[in-house]
């Protein structure tokens, strides 16, 4: 007995799955970044960046509201009638223009994903507001007031 005891004491404590990962981040920055990762890491900042410049024009026009979008349908609808004696092919796209200026609105309101309330992490939800112990429970219903009738 004294022997496995002996055995026990000298291993090291099992580390628990976050202080492993801890571990890991610790040992990732200290290492020094290569030329290949500091290339790769440049590069996906400079998309980055020119994807949140055409996505922030993208979100500028559906700002626009549904009003502003069929005046603009409208618009381009009269345009198209004017220009079709001149140019058949000129007044058809403007009418697709037109057509898809209506459907802008409706098709932006069911494209676009409701905002969740729910936090992730890794995948996974994450509940910031946990039920209370089941002590406190029959605490409080312990000292709630009978109701009246």
């Amino acid at each position: 007995m004294g022997e496995s005891s002996q055995r026990e004491g000298n291993q090291p404590p099992r580390r628990s799955r976050m202080e492993d990962e801890v571990l890991e981040i610790l040992y990732r920055t200290d290492q020094p970044t290569s030329f290949a990762d500091h290339v790769r890491r440049k590069t996906a900042r400079q998309r980055q960046s020119r994807l949140s410049t055409f996505s922030r024009s993208f979100r500028t026009t559906q700002q626009l509201g549904p009003g502003t979008m069929l005046l603009a349908s409208i618009g381009t609808a009269l345009l198209a009638v004017l220009v079709e004696d001149a140019s058949g092919i000129l007044a058809m796209l403007l009418a697709i223009a037109s057509v898809s200026l209506l459907l802008a609105p409706i098709v932006g309101r069911y494209r676009r994903p409701g905002r969740s309330d729910v936090k992730r992490w890794r995948g996974r939800d994450i509940d910031l507001n946990p039920p209370p112990p089941a002590w406190v429970g029959s605490l409080r219903d312990r000292f709630r007031k009978p109701p009246r009738f």
